[in-house]
C-alpha cells in the first residue's frame, strides 16, 4: 500500500500533479486540508475525475465521501479520541463501503484499537521531512496483526527497512511535495515501493 497525502496547502498547480500521479501509479491519495471549508473542499474535488475520486481518502467533512463516490474516510487521532461512539461513526461509513482509517503515535494503542479499521497509520516511524524536531522512533510492528503503514520520514531510500520493521505499506508527505522536480520524486518512490513490496 503506497499512499500519498496532500499537502495542507492548496496550490495552482496541486491538481495537475495530482491527476499525474493518478495516472502514473499513485494507489491511493489521502486528501488532508486542515481548515478547509465544507464548500472548498467541494471545489477541490469537483476538479477530478470519478476514477481519480474513487482512489481518495478523506480526513474532513467525511460526509462528502459518500456525495462524491470517494474511497473512504481518515480519523485523526484527536478526532477519534472526541466520538463518543466510535464504532457507531465507523459503522456508518463501512455500511456505505468506504474504507475507515485512522492514526496513531503508539503502538500499544494500535494493539488495542485497531479491529475497527482497514488500517491504520503509525508515526513518525523516521525522523519527519517536512516537520522540524519531529524525530523517528522506528517501530517495530512485527508481532502486531494489523495492517500498519508507516508515516514520517519517508523516502525512497528507507522504504525497505519499513518492510523490514513490518509495515504493510508506506505513507508519504515531504519526500513529494518538498522534492523540486515532484514528479521525478513521486516517479522514484513509486518504483521502490513496488521493487520492495511486490
Amino acid at each position: 500500500m503506497l499512499i500519498l497525502i496532500t499537502s495542507e496547502q492548496s496550490n495552482s498547480t496541486e491538481i495537475e500533479q495530482l491527476i499525474h500521479f493518478f495516472e502514473n501509479g499513485l494507489q491511493l491519495l489521502h486528501v488532508r486540508k486542515s481548515g478547509i471549508k465544507e464548500e472548498e473542499m467541494k471545489a477541490w474535488l469537483s476538479q477530478f475525475e470519478v476514477e481519480h475520486l474513487h482512489k481518495m481518502i478523506l480526513h474532513q467533512h467525511h460526509h462528502l465521501a459518500e456525495i462524491f463516490f470517494l474511497k473512504g474516510i481518515h480519523l485523526k487521532e484527536s478526532f477519534r479520541r472526541s466520538l463518543k461512539n466510535l464504532a457507531e461513526y465507523v459503522k456508518q461509513f463501512r455500511e456505505k463501503g468506504c474504507t475507515v482509517s485512522t492514526s496513531f503515535h503508539d503502538p500499544e494503542e494500535v494493539a488495542k484499537e485497531t479491529s475497527l479499521f482497514d488500517y491504520v497509520f503509525l508515526s513518525p516511524v523516521f525522523s519527519s521531512i517536512s516537520k522540524i524536531d519531529y524525530k523517528g522512533r522506528i517501530f517495530n510492528v512485527e508481532a502486531l496483526p494489523q495492517k500498519i503503514v508507516a508515516l514520517g520520514g519517508i523516502e525512497t531510500a528507507n522504504i525497505p527497512r519499513a518492510k523490514e520493521l513490518g509495515f504493510a505499506g508506506v505513507a508519504a508527505l515531504g519526500a513529494v511535495w518538498l522534492a523540486e522536480n515532484k514528479q521525478q520524486a513521486f516517479a522514484e518512490l513509486s518504483n521502490k515501493y513496488q521493487y520492495v513490496y511486490t
